[in-house]
């Protein structure tokens, strides 16, 4: 796994599940909708950790998606983006 940093958007894929499911042993047998309902508010795209996104979700998911878009394009990776 590559060092990300903090602010790296993540998307809500199988990765993010099974560190929620190791993380939280107790929720390990839930279905992938119930982590997401439940720690994302049912938002399939990305996981954020800030709660005062609000209205601006929508246009953080854009922005995020973009940004990922422009990595892969340039062949970069998130240690490329440590200082």
């Amino acid at each position: 796994m590559t060092n990300k940093p903090w602010w790296w958007p993540q998307r809500v894929d199988q990765e993010w599940l099974q560190r929620l499911r190791q993380d939280y042993p107790d929720k390990a047998d839930w279905s992938d909708d119930s982590l997401i309902d439940y720690f994302n508010d049912g938002r399939m795209k990305f996981s954020d950790t800030w709660d005062h996104l609000g209205d601006a979700r929508d246009e953080y998911e854009k922005l995020a998606s973009a940004f990922l878009d422009l990595v892969e394009k340039h062949g970069l990776s998130p240690s490329d983006f440590n200082n």
